[in-house]
């Protein structure tokens, strides 16, 4: 059964039946409301129903298919085009986040892509507009924190890899795995560093002295990718141990195509001065 198909059997079962729906049909959803074509529905009891039928198809939809109804958030009508194109750049990273993240989380990443995309157009009125209007009033507690990951390139060049990684490492188990280290890197994302082939050993011993610093801090997380970075990411460990009583977890993982990972906790056990 068809998304369309689904939705007339909803608004039948609530006897609303005179909305028509065909393969062009659009349909939008936003904050208390779904519009059906050029009918908006706004009563909560019916939204809520519908809203649950719409999300409910799109996360049942294979993510290689083309769905069959127009289904836009508003708040992303007016860019449409843009998040198409992001997307079309953007397919085999979106792939594999639809394999590990819940939908919100999708949507989140496209938004902060999208703002990144006005900056590297040099678009910085727009770039503040979608920030302000999209990103930060949809996604107050994360998407700032995406949005620098992403500016950054770390989201490409480790996060978006360390899929491949967590599938070798937990087989099965890896999307759980894959969240709970997503989410936990969201939520200490003042105490994450990230260890990528531009950042030199003195920035990275800058980066960790700055966090040991921070009274607050009771661990720093640095995560790197390739060999040549878990070495530099000792080198500059191992320094600074001779100057701050620190507690290591050492975390090293292996991808299927043999790229090497590591997860290296610091725990402090003394204020670094």
């Amino acid at each position: 059964m068809g998304l369309g198909e689904k939705i007339l059997k909803a608004l039948t079962e609530i006897n609303l039946v005179n909305v028509q729906i065909d393969k062009s049909t659009k349909i939008s959803l936003k904050q208390g409301s779904i519009s059906i074509g050029d009918q908006t529905i706004t009563d909560p009891e019916l939204f809520k129903k519908l809203k649950t039928v719409v999300v409910d198809d799109v996360k049942s939809n294979n993510p290689k298919e083309t769905l069959p109804y127009q289904i836009i958030h508003e708040d992303l009508l007016n860019d449409y085009k843009s998040f198409e194109e992001i997307s079309k750049k953007n397919s085999r990273s979106l792939a594999l986040l639809k394999e590990v993240l819940p939908t919100e989380e999708i949507e989140c990443i496209l938004v902060a892509r999208r703002v990144k995309m006005a900056f590297d157009e040099n678009n910085q009125d727009l770039a503040k507009e979608i920030f302000e209007k999209q990103l930060d009033k949809n996604y107050p507690k994360k998407g700032k924190k995406i949005l620098n990951l992403i500016r950054a390139g770390y989201f490409d060049e480790l996060i978006i890899p360390m899929i491949d990684i967590f599938k070798s490492q937990y087989g099965k188990s890896y999307p759980e795995k894959f969240r709970e280290f997503y989410f936990n890197l969201l939520k200490f994302f003042p105490t994450a560093i990230f260890v990528s082939n531009t950042t030199t050993k003195e920035i990275l011993e800058q980066e960790i002295k700055k966090r040991l610093k921070l009274k607050t801090v009771p661990l720093i997380r640095i995560h790197s990718m390739g060999s040549e970075n878990i070495k530099k990411t000792n080198e500059v460990v191992e320094k600074i141990r001779s100057i701050a009583k620190i507690d290591l977890l050492d975390n090293r993982f292996v991808s299927s195509t043999g790229i090497e990972a590591q997860n290296l906790e610091v725990r402090i056990k003394n204020n670094y001065l």
